[in-house]
């Protein structure tokens, strides 16, 4: 007779982290979020002094210093299933992305198939999502392709998506504000019930193809067949969760929140998204969230910090270093901004962002090199208590990325002592 899940058969000390974040769910549930932005950073202006709670920020990451005791800074993590040990050297960016919370490596196809890993999001969705309205929320601030080939031979959809439910379906992003709302807390007056009207109307996609699925799944090999699977698999689930939306009735949530339909500038799009997020995780919408700043290979022109060209044309100039150090700056500067916002917002004996981790990182370490190592990271928040912030933690080179997710995941109570390349849990990282 089979055993039931016992923490004393998971190696490592796991059940005493899955114990205490239990414990710490009945007061307040923990709330996981992954921030990425594009084309890595300028290391030199990026690096820290110092470390432990004595550092001293660098001027791209100085905004920082006002939410200093509720973020640690991580230094030396690594992302090596990005990287070029298949011998490619191109295609950093598309690898780069679609790795980041995936910590796997992409599969190379001309643009004509993908082939990925589940990100830690979703991991963290098997576990957390039924607790919620949306069972995780995957955002962004510009539209990408999700078909085609883009970066030397990897297909659009690796540099648009870094969310994926299974290793060939990405999870989408809404870019729309508004719409984003609407999903979350339900749409007033006509708009629901019009939708609701189309979500009845519609039949099963996979209805209308059972047949012929059935016959080709006859025809082709075993890979062929678990391809297939996953991918119906992961359209039905994504019409049981349009078929949800539709059921949700409305929450309690003042009108005037409501974003506008159209942002009026990257800025003013970004906040919004933030905005979003604070009220998602402020009334429970959803735990899970991942935010894509840009597109992973973005060349948008920033024009609003006095720069002319695109973003990723910056990173393949000489000399232009200034300027995209301006850019690194404008991302941690809403990152700070949006850390302060969460801080503010009473939860408890304490705030949200005492009961939450939220990562902001990129794909890239420097831009300019293209390189899987080195990596920004930050993480704020204090997942619960399980957190002691307010550090700069300095590790072996090399430090597998997936250690970082693997903490996360535990500290929010997912059973798992192993995700991606992870060799363990960060150390020093929890209290």
């Amino acid at each position: 007779m089979t055993l039931p899940f016992l923490e004393a058969m998971v190696p490592g000390g796991f059940g005493a982290v899955a114990r205490a974040a239990t414990a710490r769910a009945q007061r307040h549930p923990v709330r996981l979020a992954w921030m990425f932005f594009p084309n890595g950073v300028v290391h030199e202006d990026w690096k820290l002094t110092g470390s432990g709670t004595n550092y001293t920020f660098n001027r791209t990451n100085a905004a920082l210093e006002a939410v200093r005791d509720e973020i640690l800074m991580i230094s030396n993590l690594a992302n090596a299933p990005a990287g070029t040990d298949n011998g490619d050297a191109a295609g950093a960016h598309a690898r780069g992305s679609s790795s980041f919370i995936t910590a796997a490596s992409a599969k190379k196809t001309n643009g004509k198939d993908i082939y990925i890993g589940i990100s830690a999001d979703q991991v963290a969705a098997k576990f957390m999502g039924k607790d919620s309205r949306l069972a995780s929320m995957e955002l962004g601030v510009e539209e990408g392709k999700q078909e085609g080939r883009c970066d030397n031979g990897y297909s659009c959809a690796y540099l648009s998506n870094i969310s994926w439910r299974s290793p060939t379906q990405p999870s989408g992003i809404e870019i729309n504000p508004r719409r984003a709302f609407d999903r979350l807390f339900g749409m007033p007056g006509q708009e629901a019930d019009a939708f609701k009207a189309r979500s009845a109307r519609r039949s099963s996609v996979l209805d209308f193809v059972a047949d012929d699925a059935k016959s080709l799944s006859r025809q082709v090999g075993r890979t062929d067949r678990q391809k297939l699977d996953e991918y119906f698999t992961s359209v039905r689930e994504l019409e049981v969760t349009i078929d949800r939306i539709a059921s949700l009735p409305p929450l309690d949530i003042d009108p005037a929140l409501r974003p506008p339909q159209d942002p009026e500038n990257v800025i003013h799009h970004m906040r919004l998204m933030y905005d979003v997020i604070a009220l998602a995780f402020q009334t429970d919408a959803t735990r899970i969230i991942t935010n894509m700043l840009a597109d992973g290979q973005t060349n948008r022109v920033y024009e609003h910090l006095g720069i002319s060209s695109g973003h990723h044309q910056l990173t393949h100039s000489n000399g232009r270093e200034e300027e995209i150090q301006r850019i690194d700056q404008f991302m941690v500067e809403e990152y700070a901004r949006f850390i302060a916002k969460m801080k503010s917002i009473p939860e408890g004996e304490g705030s949200l962002l005492d009961n939450c981790a939220i990562m902001l990182g990129s794909g890239l370490g420097d831009g300019r090199k293209h390189n899987h190592d080195k990596l920004p990271v930050v993480l704020a928040g204090r997942g619960g208590g399980a957190i002691d912030p307010g550090r700069h933690l300095q590790f072996d080179e090399n430090t597998p990325v997936a250690n970082l997710y693997l903490s996360m995941l535990q500290t929010a109570g997912c059973k798992v002592d192993e995700f991606g390349d992870s060799t363990g849990p960060l150390p020093d990282m929890q209290v």
